[in-house]
């Protein structure tokens, strides 16, 4: 209905200033679209000679990303005969969707989609013609009108920094919205960077990518206000330096974002020109943000979960999982978001099994419930942070599988400071009367007499692993360095793994190292440690004789 409204109205016949993009395409991708070789978020559909707006998409993101126009970036890196091809893809949509019609017209697609088009507008129009300018601006007037009044239906987060973000490129850029469309959009910035953004520069969904995103629209906006001469709202302003500091914390040795709650790693040049497009410069570190905590000596990062799931219907149960980095290479991972490979890998990734942490009885630290899917949260959870000469420390404890299995998760982590030490000690307990009668229920299940649990350390594809030293220790090549990792109190073993990197079409083979360990008498522990091998100790003489 909305849509169809916004059919009335006058519609802009001059782009007053286009706003510069944030964002620097890519050619050789232009000209790959161009042929026919159709990838958007990871998914590939050839269809040469064919419009892309006729082809069955292959996803729901694959599909967002196509109506959201963000390949314009690409269009505007392109030679003249490739972008000629793109923009009719354009004009092609103005035809089929304009009117209000197909699935672009969503609160947040619809601001996505009018940024772009804005941004690009002078490479869009350039030789286009007066009949498709008119309809161009046109398509402009009526999305602008259906943003103004549905803005506030995109749902908090991303999806309204979206919608508001497009409000302010339209009334930055459309001769006769300069002010109320452009007084909305900058309010609306001002109220959701307010509302969503925490004290720490974290976000409720906890997703480290959406966090990224959601800084890259408020830097882009922010400059395309200063740019016309006037200031961002305040708590927009006031956002950008706690964002900030919250992304340079959540990124690992490579530049990437740590791998949580639905999100990727990122794109590490994104990531470095939003930062620089911000003029933010990096301040104290930051140890603690959006509940993960940050242990980082020499070389080594780590960034573990240390708070429940986030507020979000694509939560993992990722809650005391890790992913680590030596220089500029991950080395323990988790195996990262599922929904662009279809449902059963979707579910799947969100389990705790696909992360690098404990499971008791393979079952997740938080289950699923309700029809949208969203994790059930643990009663308690803690987490403690010491530093001293000697490294870092960090002690947490939960009660996710209380209630099912009777136990309390202990996880305690301690990181040398040369960053070449890294051990831990996972304990499960069950303690009082209540816990242990669920335990005992637990541990009769099948006649086993304990509970089993599970550590996982999933490596990233380019880590080689092999077990030595009778199978008591694994040998990790990362480049040109070797780790050994030993554990004690289980049985260690390798195991088949998957990456799950959106930028290629299928999930990637990779290993995992597995300690399998139960619990009796009410507990079980296990201990474990990552070391390099340097020098001529005998761990290095050993591994180097399993490499040989």
């Amino acid at each position: 209905m909305h849509a169809f409204l916004a059919r009335f109205g006058r519609a802009p016949t001059a782009i007053v200033t286009a706003p510069e993009p944030l964002w620097t395409g890519d050619g050789a991708e232009a000209r790959r679209l161009a042929s026919g070789l159709l990838r958007f978020a990871g998914a590939l559909v050839e269809a040469p000679g064919k419009s892309p707006w006729d082809v069955e998409p292959p996803t729901a993101a694959w599909a967002e990303t196509l109506h959201g126009f963000d390949w314009l970036d690409d269009f505007a890196a392109a030679d003249p005969e490739t972008r000629s091809a793109l923009r009719d893809w354009v004009f092609d949509w103005i035809t089929r969707f304009a009117g209000g019609a197909g699935p672009g017209w969503r609160p947040d697609l619809t601001g996505r989609r009018l940024s772009r088009w804005i941004a690009h507008a002078p490479l869009i129009l350039s030789g286009a013609g007066p009949a498709r300018s008119r309809a161009f601006f046109r398509a402009l007037g009526r999305q602008t009108r259906f943003l103004a009044r549905r803005w506030r239906a995109a749902p908090a987060g991303l999806p309204r920094f979206r919608a508001a973000a497009g409000l302010v490129h339209a009334g930055l850029a459309l001769e006769g919205a300069e002010g109320k469309t452009l007084a909305t959009g900058a309010a609306a910035l001002g109220r959701e960077a307010a509302r969503s953004v925490w004290q720490d520069g974290g976000i409720a969904a906890r997703n480290p990518e959406a966090l990224a995103e959601v800084f890259a629209i408020l830097v882009w906006a922010a400059r395309s206000l200063e740019g016309a001469g006037r200031a961002p709202a305040a708590e927009h302003a006031a956002a950008l330096p706690r964002l900030a500091a919250a992304l340079r914390a959540l990124r690992l040795g490579d530049g990437r974002l740590a791998r949580f709650h639905g999100g990727g790693g990122g794109d590490p040049e994104r990531i470095d020109r939003a930062l620089s497009a911000s003029g933010i410069r990096p301040a104290a570190p930051v140890r603690e943000t959006m509940g993960f905590h940050r242990l980082g000596s020499a070389r080594t990062t780590i960034l573990f979960d240390a708070a429940a799931a986030g507020e979000s219907a694509a939560a993992h149960a990722s809650l005391f999982c890790f992913e680590m980095s030596v220089g500029r290479r991950p080395l323990v991972v988790n195996c990262g978001p599922g929904a662009r490979f279809g449902e059963e890998w979707r579910r799947a990734a969100r389990a705790t099994a696909a992360h690098s942490g404990l499971s008791v009885d393979e079952t997740s630290s938080a289950r699923l419930s309700g029809a949208e899917g969203r994790l059930t949260r643990p009663g308690h959870v803690s987490a403690v942070r010491e530093e001293d000469e000697s490294g870092v420390w960090l002690v947490a404890e939960h009660d996710g599988w209380l209630g099912s299995h009777g136990l309390v998760h202990h996880r305690r982590l301690w990181l040398s400071a040369d960053g070449t030490d890294f051990r831990g000690e996972d304990r499960v307990d069950a303690t009082g009367p209540g816990p242990r009668e669920i335990f005992d229920a637990a541990a009769r299940r099948e006649e086993r007499g304990s509970v089993p649990f599970t550590i996982r350390f999933h490596l990233h594809p380019e880590a080689e692993a092999g077990l030595f030293l009778a199978g008591s220790a694994a040998r990790l090549r990362l480049g040109s360095e070797i780790w050994v990792m030993r554990a004690s109190g289980g049985a260690l073993s390798i195991e088949e793994s998957v990456w799950l990197d959106e930028a290629r079409a299928a999930p990637r083979a990779t290993k995992q190292m597995v300690v399998r360990a139960a619990a009796k008498d009410y507990r079980g522990a296990v201990k474990w440690t990552f070391r390099r091998a340097e020098g001529e100790g005998p761990e290095a003489r050993a591994a180097a004789e399993a490499d040989a």
